[in-house]
């Protein structure tokens, strides 16, 4: 199931409310690396785009409406601040960085880094230029140490450039 409502969307990034799960933002980034890995709707809660998602039952979709609420409240910005911070401990990057743990998720075809996409992208969205371009050089410095694809990057790059609004697929 889609969720578009405006209210629904920004009361859960502003951590007034629950999702589908009976989870507050909040929970989603207090919780264990083990179980940001396994539990793949998590990131479409903490991060909503304006697209579908292949990987998750029920999850919020972003409209201009939600968009422009939104960007006007400075918890939902904090917010997403903080799930950016905890993104970078999960992937081990920045201050948090750990070449065993990037091992883990820096190469071809794993989940993560469509995740990272994400983020870069919903940031955006959200008027938070400045941290999705510090997460998307460290994403890339890992991904240069490893071997990312260029194909991989050329995603990164174009989730960091261009209208935010057209779909990458």
């Amino acid at each position: 199931m889609i969720i578009t409502d405006s209210e629904t969307i920004a009361n859960f990034l502003e951590g007034s409310t629950q999702d589908y799960k009976g989870r507050t933002f909040s929970d989603i980034i207090s919780c264990s690396d083990s179980k940001m890995e396994e539990c793949h709707d998590q990131v479409q809660w903490m991060f909503p785009l304006h697209e579908e998602s292949k990987f998750a039952q029920t999850y919020p979709v972003l409209t201009r409406e939600n968009i422009q609420k939104s960007q006007q409240s400075d918890k939902i910005k904090a917010n997403l601040r903080m799930a950016a911070g905890r993104m970078e401990k999960f992937f081990a990057i920045g201050e948090h960085k750990d070449i065993d743990k990037q091992r883990k998720w820096c190469r071809e075809n794993n989940h993560n880094l469509l995740r990272i996409t994400r983020i870069i992208r919903c940031l955006r969205f959200f008027g938070l230029s400045a941290e999705a371009k510090d997460f998307h050089d460290k994403v890339v410095e890992a991904g240069n140490h490893f071997g990312i694809s260029q194909v991989t990057k050329a995603y990164w790059f174009r989730a960091m450039n261009e209208d935010v609004w057209k779909t990458l697929r």
